[in-house]
């Protein structure tokens, strides 16, 4: 019996168990497949998950057909960028400089003294699907918005975990020694939907340490995945030498320290920020060195300890194991990194048996394993001028690199295989800081690009899971990363990115959003040459198929479609070279035919900010401008880096321009929200929401 002679039912059951690729692929095979596959929506639905990097919601009352139609709704209005679902966000507090944007829920502090600039009272928070109400004109009560949450104690920093736990984490600080500035760092877990003490929690509150704390002296990270709540503090008050920097990653169901990182600020290895790759996985971007360390917990803690007898000490909280660790471009001199921020939303999900919250309304979510890491680099260079650039970079492509080094440690270990000191005839480096570097000899070519740095602290008898490999910067990240000139202002607001997206509101009155989905970039590119409309024929299109393309030196006259240089200093010398249309140069070493054919740009000038509208808050220009990023850009600025900077992880750009005035804008799945502050931009004034797509359930 052959697999046609079946029923469709049946096909459509074995079907289910095939990979949304293989779904894709089995169409080719003949009509009949084609159809089984195209009339299913539920097969069709797992085709749509795919190209749009979501994930199901299981639990979601929707049936496949209409999950599908929603699904289909939300990526047109995302390539059209429609920004006609508005709506205003009424503010029932003062807020402080506290926030949060993650799951559908925006939280904002509340500072109760208004002309205070330091200090967070409480904080409330807010759905805000809710906000747009039923769809039938009936607007929800602004008053019922809301929820507060008071704990009597000052906040310091929150971290959300609503889709998976329905959690609410409120970092509080409150005085010991009030005199001697000697405080108690508490972690108060909260179940959202009652703002109540979370059920799951044994201990509803978790003592992180008593430190000396000085309002304004001190930063705090907070990220939840899984039963893992990794905890980061930096504790800039004067003169505290002992562990300034502290990163703990708790079991918040039971309060347990299951790993711990702790660094002094002079330790070559400090860092202010980090992303969650799984539950039991981060990655640091390490200031000193200016490179990415992927860490993990040891295997024996990722399954929970049973409590201590009575009258046992404690254990020790081992450290987190480094397991590779990613270098990023060269910096050139005295140029230093001064800070790095990052994040990576939303966060990767536990198994489901840890979840304690089961969202029955939403239909899908973001897919954390493909979703953009945003990591913007503050670089200070003589003689006393600031450069920022943002690295785009997907969750993935980390986590494939640490499982190929754990791969290479296994294999090697396996085969008796250990590390060989550095041969200087194989043509090394010979700069100072790679004397100590050594080649660990995996039996797979592709694996000789992990080195070990420091060959000395390497023994005879050391197990090579504690070894970390370096990866350079050429061998993993020009395939795998976007970089882009930025401006200071830009990256105060962290919460730009949820899952392959990236938003930017830029002073020139556009609002631009960046697509990293490949999957979806190659579905339109075909889309669009199978309706014999190649990208570039329609006004405000554009596309670069291949070569290199080059950022604007600094101090130069940008077009204001330039996606996100901004001039940060002033230059003495003026740029010569000629710009395309969205502000690029074309390669100057290339002959003006490669060029040519390299760059095929077809669009109108951009329109000035008063050139049409009615100022009555509807967007000035509705022409979308389509910009596909198919080459490889090039960051040259001599004075920060060794070499030049070449990334090449595709996008699509879409930008429309709005009358509004925003400060910036943040996005979290189907919504984007515009920031408007008042003139010393310290706190926010109003909050507008563009929901893309119509309702979500």
């Amino acid at each position: 019996m052959s697999l046609l002679t079946l029923p469709d039912e049946l096909i459509v059951q074995i079907a289910y168990h095939l990979t949304p690729g293989d779904l894709l692929h089995i169409q080719e095979v003949c009509s009949r497949l084609q159809d089984v596959v195209k009339s299913n929506a539920a097969l069709q639905y797992a085709i749509e998950l795919f190209v749009s990097g979501m994930i199901d919601n299981p639990s979601s009352r929707l049936v496949p057909g209409e999950r599908l139609r929603i699904l289909r709704a939300k990526e047109h209005a995302w390539r059209e960028l429609d920004l006609s679902d508005r709506t205003v966000l009424p503010l029932s507090h003062h807020p402080s400089g506290i926030y949060d944007l993650t799951g559908g829920v925006l939280l904002l502090g509340e500072r109760k003294v208004t002309q205070s600039l330091v200090g967070t009272d409480n904080v409330h928070t807010v759905k805000l699907h809710s906000v747009f109400g039923r769809g039938d004109g009936d607007r929800p009560d602004p008053n019922s918005l809301w929820r507060k949450i008071d704990l009597g104690k000052q906040v310091i920093d929150v971290g959300l975990a609503i889709q998976e736990h329905d959690l609410v984490a409120i970092v509080t600080y409150s005085y010991i020694n009030e005199a001697q500035l000697w405080a108690s760092i508490d972690v108060h877990l909260i179940e959202h939907s009652t703002g109540q003490p979370h059920p799951a929690a044994a201990q509803p509150v978790i003592h992180f340490d008593n430190i000396h704390y000085l309002p304004g002296h001190c930063s705090i990270m907070l990220e939840i995945s899984g039963n893992s709540l990794c905890f980061l503090l930096n504790n800039y008050f004067p003169f505290v030498t002992a562990d300034p920097v502290s990163l703990i990653i708790f079991d918040w169901k039971s309060g347990r320290r299951m790993a711990c990182q702790k660094r002094a600020y002079q330790d070559p290895t400090m860092f202010n920020s980090f992303v969650l790759l799984s539950p039991v996985m981060v990655v640091l971007p390490i200031i000193p060195t200016n490179s990415l360390e992927i860490c993990h917990l040891p295997e024996e803690l990722t399954a929970p300890a049973p409590p201590p007898a009575e009258g046992e000490e404690p254990q020790a909280v081992p450290d987190l194991i480094t397991s590779c660790v990613l270098e990023l471009p060269t910096l050139r001199g005295a140029a230093i990194v001064l800070r790095m921020t990052c994040r990576c939303e939303p966060n990767p999900r536990g198994p489901p048996s840890s979840a304690t919250h089961a969202d029955k309304q939403i239909p899908f979510f973001s897919d954390p394993h493909a979703s953009a890491m945003i990591l913007h680099m503050h670089i200070r260079i003589p003689p006393n001028h600031s450069r920022v650039y943002t690295m785009i970079v997907q969750r993935s492509s980390l986590l494939k690199v640490f499982h190929e080094a754990v791969a290479l440690r296994r294999r090697c270990k396996a085969e008796g295989i250990t590390p060989q000191p550095p041969s200087y005839a194989e043509a090394l480096p010979s700069q100072e800081h790679f004397d100590k570097m050594a080649f660990l000899k995996g039996p797979f070519d592709t694996q000789t690009r992990f080195r070990i740095l420091d060959w000395e602290s390497i023994t005879p008898n050391m197990d090579l899971e504690h070894v970390p490999l370096t990866l350079s910067w050429s061998d993993w990240g020009p395939r795998v990363t976007r970089w882009f000139h930025d401006e200071l202002a830009s990256t105060r607001w962290i919460t730009t990115t949820c899952g392959q997206r990236f938003v930017r509101f830029q002073e020139n009155g556009r609002l631009h959003v960046f697509d990293f989905n490949g999957a979806a970039t190659r579905r339109y590119l075909n889309e669009r040459k199978l309706r014999n409309e190649p990208i570039g024929s329609k006004p405000g299109e554009s596309i670069v198929e291949a070569g290199d393309y080059h950022w604007p030196r600094r101090g130069g006259n940008l077009d204001d479609e330039g996606p996100l240089e901004v001039v940060m200093e002033e230059s003495e010398e003026e740029m010569d070279d000629e710009l395309d249309l969205d502000g690029w140069l074309a390669d100057p070493d290339a002959a003006p035919q490669q060029n040519a054919e390299a760059w095929h740009t077809v669009g109108e000038q951009p329109q000035s900010a008063d050139s049409s509208g009615s100022g009555d808050g509807s967007a000035i220009d509705p022409k979308r401008r389509v910009k596909v990023m198919l080459g490889t850009t090039v960051i040259r600025e001599e004075e920060v880096w060794e070499e030049s900077i070449q990334s090449s992880l595709p996008y699509i750009e879409t930008s429309v321009r709005i009358a509004e005035e925003w400060e910036s804008a943040l996005i979290d799945e189907d919504i984007i929200v515009g920031l408007k502050m008042d003139s010393n931009l310290r706190h926010i004034t109003e909050v507008v929401l563009h929901r893309i797509g119509g309702p979500l359930y």
